[in-house]
């Protein structure tokens, strides 16, 4: 897969340069700003007929740059459904992560410039409703401890209470090779915690969602996987018949 330029003289002539860098948006009753700089690991810093960006090792084809070009002058070759984070560290990650949401969803930020908040990223999911979001390559544990942990710290902080969270990882963790399960479906024995619901979803599924918007708003519940609701399976086969896309294991 590779990004390419579709016209260059409309690149050059362009003044915003949306593909690099966008306007922050700050919710009035919201400590969060949405993210302001396009590309998670700075491969793409200006405008790329200057610099082709794109045949960096630091490009790994997250698509972000395609989604925000205002002149709708990239688009990405032989598209596929793998990352490779390598040269992406922990802020590129939460960075890559909020930017797909607050396309999909009406809001997205991440905590990258506010140090006195705990989780990763934050997301409104609909009217009255958001989610905390927790980032990482692999360890979905991790994920989980800290959600549980954002749940507890910020529970009647927010107008509306925050009953969802949302886990991000390269690939969904296999039933029977990590208890993340396990402390999924034994939360809700534990007081405050009984009404909170845990989605886990994947790198490659939000630029999916990213790259391929619907005319109709995304139902969060719809498309990412609750492992209370469904097998790993039933949620694969479900969103392959829905996508027309095959996600291996949703990596």
């Amino acid at each position: 897969m590779s990004i390419r330029i579709i016209n260059t003289e409309v690149c050059q002539n362009c003044k915003k340069e949306t593909c690099a860098f966008i306007d922050r948006v700050t919710k009035i009753d919201s400590v969060f700003a949405s993210e302001g700089t396009v590309c998670p690991t700075g491969a793409l810093q200006a405008n790329p007929s200057q610099q082709n960006p794109f045949t960096k090792k630091e490009c790994f084809d997250c698509g972000l740059c395609v989604g925000y070009c205002n002149k709708s002058n990239l688009e990405i070759e032989n598209e596929a459904n793998k990352f490779n984070l390598e040269y992406c560290n922990s802020f590129g990650m939460n960075a890559l992560v909020s930017n797909y949401l607050n396309k999909i969803f009406p809001f997205a930020a991440n905590s990258n410039r506010n140090s006195s908040v705990l989780f990763d990223g934050y997301v409104e999911i609909g009217e009255e409703k958001e989610a905390f979001v927790e980032v990482d390559e692999k360890d979905a544990l991790e994920c989980l401890r800290n959600l549980l942990g954002d749940f507890l710290l910020y529970r009647g902080q927010y107008a509306n209470e925050v009953n969802t969270g949302l886990i991000v990882l390269t690939e969904i963790p296999p039933r029977g090779s990590s208890n993340v399960y396990t402390v999924i479906e034994r939360m809700r024995m534990f007081p405050n915690l009984e009404s909170k619901n845990i989605f886990i979803t994947t790198f490659s599924m939000l630029k999916y969602l990213f790259l391929h918007p619907k005319n109709d708003s995304v139902v969060f519940e719809n498309v990412f996987y609750n492992p209370l609701k469904e097998t790993i399976e039933e949620y694969t086969e479900r969103i392959t018949k829905e996508t027309g896309v095959c996600f291996s294991n949703l990596k």
